[in-house]
């Protein structure tokens, strides 16, 4: 007499399509932050070259903000994203023939919590950019107006830079004390499987 196979869990669609979308958006999501990245880069060599007067503070700030945001966006954020992107699709299309998980912390959520801190607060921090352009344009206007006629200074991607990085700055340590948060609590409840599955078969 043969055992009987386990029943299969059934399918679950949207974690099976969640799972593909993600896979399918994370060359997408580097190609993106690469080139945002390399804009960002070119945008922010210019900021100090269009001036012919000594550069005020918020040049300086704007710049390196623009330069640091942009070598992250190209780089770590690129790099970092593809990376995550493609772990959650695996684990998300995995998941799709598993029983639902018990409530705490999973793998999953880890990712989430560090993807929000590395690559995702970049993507963040590139559309606020972008939303806010015609702001940070109008800004810098009145700013380089002030700043006199012939001097040659242009406060928009200073403005701009200020704004993307801020925005990027600010969620990035949301999500870092997120992901740390979760990450503790994912590595305690692993320990004390452990020690439960080590007491069961001891007894």
């Amino acid at each position: 007499m043969h055992p009987t196979a386990p029943a299969r869990e059934p399918l679950r669609a949207g974690r099976l399509l969640w799972g593909i979308a993600l896979l399918l958006a994370a060359p997408v999501f580097a190609i993106w932050m690469s080139v945002t990245g390399l804009l960002s880069a070119l945008a922010a060599a210019s900021i100090t070259g269009e001036a012919s007067a000594a550069v005020p503070p918020l040049i300086s700030a704007g710049q390196t903000l623009l330069s640091a945001f942009a070598f992250w966006a190209m780089f770590v954020s690129a790099g970092a994203g593809l990376v995550v992107l493609i772990l959650l699709g695996v684990q998300s299309i995995q998941a799709a023939r598993r029983p639902l998980a018990a409530s705490g912390p999973t793998f999953s959520s880890v990712l989430w919590g560090w993807g929000l801190a590395i690559p995702f607060s970049t993507g963040i921090g590139a559309l606020v950019g972008m939303l806010f352009r015609a702001t940070a344009d109008g800004i810098g206007t009145d700013l380089s107006l002030d700043a006199g006629p012939g001097t040659g200074i242009s406060y928009d991607d200073a403005v701009h830079g200020l704004i993307t990085g801020s925005a990027w700055l600010l969620v990035a340590v949301v999500g870092l004390a997120l992901a740390v948060i979760l990450t503790v609590r994912y590595v305690r409840a692993r320990r004390q499987n452990k020690t439960n599955a080590t007491g069961r078969s001891a007894g």
